[in-house]
């Protein structure tokens, strides 16, 4: 079975997103700061498109978790959209820079203990 348009957009998004994180690691803004914010953008545009597109997509796990997916994916994007704006919103202009990269995190943890078996807390015997 093949996994479909959003799937396969889901995973080179992360994929790319993933190497943005590595890239913005790597150069520290004062180390070199274009090869930083190439990487910070790869995370910001498609971090958060891989997370819109799983929203939409049609895989089991996708479906399962499409809401997750469209609230991080939402939560990413507006707050990408108010750091670049430099909007701090009470949490400062690097806080905002969190709410724009940290969703990925979450989405991609969320669904590794999704596929790990882990999908309710369950009761201690």
């Amino acid at each position: 079975m093949r996994p479909g348009r959003a799937a396969t957009v889901t995973v080179a998004s992360a994929v790319a997103a993933g190497s943005g994180y590595v890239l913005a690691g790597l150069y520290p803004a004062d180390v070199d700061e274009n090869l930083h914010v190439l990487g910070a953008l790869l995370v910001f545009a498609l971090g958060n498109a891989a997370l819109l597109a799983a929203a939409l997509g049609r895989s089991p796990l996708l479906r399962e978790l499409r809401t997750v997916s469209a609230v991080l994916g939402l939560l990413g994007l507006a707050g990408t959209v108010l750091f670049l704006a430099r909007v701090d919103a009470g949490i400062g202009v690097g806080g905002m820079e969190r709410v724009a990269v940290f969703p990925l995190f979450v989405w991609v943890t969320t669904a590794g203990l999704r596929l790990l078996g882990f999908r309710r807390s369950r009761p201690l015997s």
